[in-house]
């Protein structure tokens, strides 16, 4: 299985994915790029966008990520040209949920700014404006994991509402009416933890931890049908502080990031492989963002010694 590691700064991205993507990234924003992330950032969150950038909000600076910033940040990838600023966060948070919606704006929800300063707050970014504005909070604080159902809707599963205090609910956000409704319980409490969509269209939930201290290596399966979690594949290794991290490429591999290793879901869904990345990696919330060329971007994260990283990657995973 092949394997490639290098700076972001040698990058030039073209290529394809699903979606109504421009022949060409953007090209008309006046402001300057830089090869590498504009400032340190751990917790953030990393967005795909309708237009082929990477929207990078929100996270912690401060090594330990005690706080997030008092005045709250994003900025852009963007392919073939570096980062960019980008508008200013209605709120400081990390550890929130940042899920693309159908119509191409972005849901940010929930997180926090410092142990046990948690939030339901919700904003959204529009690119068609570039700013972000107020939306509907959810029913209670989270720090979650969040994925578009096939329906258009948003499912935000377990985190945590207080300091060790994992969530077992899940709840469902619809983009149309602006509504939260309450959704499937999972089996296990888990905060930390990741979340995305398998071939055929059921939820997996992977790994986390139930108190802070128990961190989990399994995995559990909503069938959206019977409207009920199950278990599912157990990963090489416990993986915690990653909601970002996982991602499918566009060759259809699941790539979860995290450690000195990336996991790789096997094609018939039953298992996981590990693909040693090497000191490159970022052991806690790093993100992982699939770009159109098939191949994974990776950027900050926090290592064993709690240091915030402001580098970038590219990782290669495989054909």
């Amino acid at each position: 299985m092949k394997r490639l590691v290098v700076p972001v700064a040698l990058l030039v991205v073209v290529g394809g994915c699903t979606g109504p993507w421009p022949s060409t990234p953007p090209s008309a924003d006046p402001a300057p790029v830089s090869a590498q992330p504009l400032r340190p950032r751990a917790g953030h969150s990393a967005t795909l966008l309708a237009d082929g950038r990477v929207l990078l909000a929100g996270g912690c600076a401060v090594d330990g990520c005690t706080t997030s910033e008092v005045e709250p940040s994003s900025e852009f990838y963007v392919p073939g040209r570096g980062f960019a600023p980008g508008p200013p966060m209605l709120h400081p948070r990390s550890s929130h949920t940042a899920t693309l919606l159908p119509d191409g704006r972005v849901l940010i929800a929930g997180g926090g700014n410092g142990p046990g300063n948690l939030t339901a707050g919700v904003e959204i970014f529009d690119p068609a404006t570039g700013s972000l504005t107020p939306g509907p909070a959810m029913p209670q604080p989270r720090q979650a994991a969040s994925i578009v159902l096939p329906d258009g809707d948003i499912l935000i599963t377990g985190g945590q509402d207080g300091p060790q205090h994992g969530l077992s609910s899940t709840v469902i956000y619809d983009p149309g009416s602006g509504d939260w409704r309450a959704g499937p319980k999972m089996g296990s409490p888990r905060f930390k933890h990741a979340i995305t969509m398998l071939d055929d269209n059921r939820i997996l939930v992977l790994g986390g931890t139930t108190d802070d201290t128990e961190l989990l290596a399994s995995t559990e399966v909503l069938d959206l049908a019977a409207n009920e979690f199950a278990p599912g594949p157990v990963m090489t290794a416990p993986r915690y502080k990653f909601a970002d991290a996982v991602v499918r490429t566009t060759t259809g591999r699941l790539v979860v990031a995290g450690g000195t290793q990336v996991d790789v879901l096997a094609p018939d869904g039953q298992s996981f492989g590990a693909i040693t990345i090497g000191t490159g990696a970022r052991r806690w919330v790093p993100t992982a963002t699939a770009l159109r060329d098939g191949t994974v971007l990776v950027v900050g994260g926090y290592d064993d010694r709690i240091r915030v990283h402001s580098d970038a990657h590219i990782v290669e995973a495989g054909p």
